[in-house]
């Protein structure tokens, strides 16, 4: 077809320069004085029309005249004295740097197809020729080949047709693409795109993409090309962004993938023709699967078919109707669970999450520890509860909201009380009260949901109209509860009445309640343990990888249980010295080795609060006879003391001194102090106030500290001090029995 066309385009060129030639014969023939420079310059002008198979050429002579054959169109011999047009453009392009440019021009208005206006210096003038446009989609029905040539004409994807003598054709995309306005100049395609292209021996239309550079930038285009007759056609969709789009999202996949292998929890991903398409590590280890059936990507069928037949599925009467629900997946968009209960014994929780795509995603979660766990608590809740409910005491506990937690059938029998509801408020309680405990009821009421400054157990001694005699007990418990407990003493009380006086009843009665707190300061010391033990197998690498949230709440529940503990432990001293109970290891005690085992516990909190510790220890007062483990225990306490109280960057002073019989060590700090009101105070048992009546924990510290001292027969004071802090004094005798004064002030 281009053949055709170029034919028809020399014949009728060829016409025009015949008819010009008999022109200029006459001419020549009656104007023989003629100027013959412009007649030769003609001729030499259609020769190189003919040439080049123009239709039309002009030349612009240096004295600014333009000579022409053929029919230059009007529009074209317009824009030559126009400026602002791409014609006037391209030609001082032309006169600037002598490349040749080619115009792609619109249709004539009398109907005719476009034409491609060639530019260039021919003999050192400017040569303008008109040269008929091939028609790109030759071949179509009706005017659809103008209609479509149009289209390509118009299309933002660069086109182009290539002969062996240079560009034939190209639209405007192709020469904002090659940086051009007429389109000439460099290819779009360089030598590497050409080789990977290899339009030339294919014998037909190709496609394929290739990478080139086009302005100075490396691009990927969708190239589709036909070579014909040494002429090629070609067209280019650039597809950077794709390319670059598809390589980021790859690279995201490879990244959460190795992101899934390092999970400890099972991850498949089935795509929508049900094949398995992706799976990490714990996957394979949880079901034992080999990584060449994996790598074969099976369908989803087949994977359970495996699994059953390795006894990895739950065992089931229908496995066919189980697999269907097992594949629902694939029908549905809403998410569903399944739990798995293996024949080795473990429980898997299947997640499944169908995908936009068709395909399925599937979370496996062991859960089997989990499980374990659970259900050891709830034995141990059970074992406790049983326990409470049994207990011939009454007991109850109401939370810091007032709201009753929990309560035995003795309580309400006890107090004659109707039995209430878990989650009634104590007010509503006590409404229901007989009136006759509504004193001790509207005690416990206000213990309960009071805002006492101090909140220290309070107990006494309560007569129903029964004529039973009832001891009762309210403790404030670590997290802001209440404990209320009634005995019934009637027997004692009749015994006591009968053998000793009052006091030596309500002796006995303090011994039963101390007796009580220790029973059930070791129940709480028991699943405590097993919560400690637990945790610190959660928290260990070879238990299984937890995520950084499991991990922080695993260490804070770690942390509060060793607090909760430390608590419990210091009940339990306490209740062995009230019992007469607790025996000391006398000794020679260190003071200088006691406080560096004692500053070496304290070293992170030290560290964090930036305080630092003074010593001023007197040569004649550093080894006094004592229990170690006690004497650490009561410098540990006041130490720790100090630092909760002293400000950030301070310093805590540690002192000893020989007064009289006696080895004095003081503590003090530069904190806000202790009122003389309240001196007496801090040694109590659960005082918790602190200054300026903020709480300052459970408050056990301090009353450990009284206890042990005069377990030594020594004694306990706040000194007075002059400026800011606050300085508590323990006082330890110098002999105790089985040692001699003179043999530690040797040592």
């Amino acid at each position: 077809m281009l053949t055709a066309w170029a034919v028809t385009a020399a014949a009728s060129a060829l016409a025009g320069i015949v008819v010009a030639r008999a022109r200029l014969a006459t001419r020549a023939a009656d104007r023989a004085v003629a100027d013959r420079a412009a007649v030769d310059a003609q001729v030499t002008l259609a020769d190189a029309a003919l040439a080049r198979g123009a239709t039309a050429a002009c030349r612009i002579l240096p004295s600014g005249e333009t000579i022409a054959c053929g029919t230059m169109p009007a529009e074209i011999l317009a824009d030559l004295n126009r400026s602002g047009t791409r014609l006037a453009a391209a030609i001082a392009e032309l006169r600037r740097t002598g490349e040749p440019f080619r115009l792609a021009t619109a249709p004539a208005a009398d109907g005719g197809g476009g034409r491609i206006l060639a530019g260039s210096l021919e003999g050192g003038h400017l040569s303008l020729f008109v040269e008929p446009q091939p028609e790109v989609c030759a071949g179509a029905p009706g005017d659809a080949a103008g209609r479509l040539t149009e289209l390509v004409a118009a299309s933002p994807y660069p086109s182009w047709v290539e002969g062996e003598g240079g560009m034939v054709w190209s639209n405007p995309a192709y020469a904002r693409a090659v940086g051009s306005a007429s389109g000439t100049g460099d290819s779009l395609l360089d030598a590497n795109a050409r080789t990977q292209l290899g339009a030339a021996d294919a014998g037909g239309a190709v496609f394929e993409r290739v990478q080139t550079v086009v302005a100075g930038e490396r691009r990927h285009l969708n190239v589709s090309a036909e070579m014909r007759e040494g002429v090629l056609a070609a067209l280019a969709v650039d597809v950077t962004e794709t390319v670059q789009a598809l390589s980021v999202q790859a690279r995201a996949l490879e990244s959460h993938s190795a992101t899934f292998d390092l999970l400890a929890t099972a991850i498949a991903i089935y795509g929508p023709d049900r094949r398995l398409v992706f799976h990490n590590a714990a996957f394979q280890r949880l079901f034992e699967l080999d990584g060449k059936f994996l790598e074969q990507t099976p369908f989803e069928d087949q994977v359970l078919d495996r699994l059953r037949a390795e006894r990895r599925l739950p065992e089931t009467a229908d496995f066919k109707a189980w697999k269907r629900d097992q594949l629902k997946g694939y029908e549905t968009r809403e998410s569903f669970e399944r739990w798995w209960h293996l024949p080795d014994g473990q429980t898997l929780r299947v997640v499944a999450n169908p995908g936009a795509d068709g395909g399925v995603t599937y979370v496996y979660e062991n859960v089997t520890q989990q499980l374990a766990l659970e259900r050891q608590y709830n034995a141990l809740s059970r074992v406790q509860a049983e326990t409470i409910d049994n207990l011939g005491e009454g007991i109850a506990s109401f939370g810091p909201d007032g709201l009753l937690r929990l309560a035995n059938p003795a309580f309400w029998s006890l107090t004659g009380t109707p039995q209430a509801d878990i989650g009634e408020h104590v007010n509503a309680i006590a409404g229901k009260a007989p009136d006759a405990g509504a004193p001790v009821w509207a005690s416990l009421a206000e213990r309960v949901t009071g805002m006492t400054d101090h909140r220290t157990p309070v107990g006494g001694r309560t007569e129903r109209e029964t004529g039973r005699t009832l001891d009762y007990a309210f403790s404030p418990l670590p997290d802001g509860s209440t404990l209320a407990t009634f005995v019934d003493v009637t027997d004692s009380v009749n015994i006591a009445k009968a053998l000793v006086d009052r006091n030596n009843a309500l002796v006995e009665a303090d011994r039963l309640k101390n007796a009580f707190i220790e029973h059930v300061s070791y129940e709480l010391r028991s699943p405590l343990n097993s919560i400690i033990g637990f945790t610190q197998l959660l928290t260990r690498p070879e238990t299984g990888q937890l995520s950084t949230k499991q991990r922080e709440y695993a260490n804070f529940v770690l942390t509060s249980s060793e607090a909760l503990l430390v608590i419990i432990d210091g009940i339990l001293d306490l209740a062995s010295i009230d019992a007469g109970v607790m025996e000391l290891t006398i000794g020679p005690v260190d003071v200088s080795a006691t406080l560096r085992q004692v500053l070496d516990g304290l070293k992170n909190r030290l560290v964090e609060t930036g305080i630092d510790v003074e010593l001023d220890l007197a040569d004649n007062a550093r080894v006094f006879p004592g229990d170690e483990m006690r004497v650490r225990q009561v410098l540990f306490n006041l130490i720790s003391n100090a630092v909760t109280h002293s400000p950030q960057g301070s310093a805590i002073t540690v002192a000893s001194r020989r007064d009289g019989n006696y080895v004095a060590l003081s503590v003090r700090d530069r904190g806000p102090g202790i009122s003389e009101d309240n001196a007496e105070a801090v040694f109590e048992r659960f005082n918790t106030s602190g200054p300026n009546g903020r709480r300052r924990g459970v408050g056990l510290g301090l009353s450990l500290v009284k206890s042990f001292v005069e377990l030594h027969g020594g004694t306990v004071a706040v000194a007075p001090t002059d400026g800011a802090g606050a300085e508590l004094v323990v006082r330890f005798p110098r002999e105790q029995a089985g040692t001699s004064a003179s043999l530690l002030d040797a040592a």
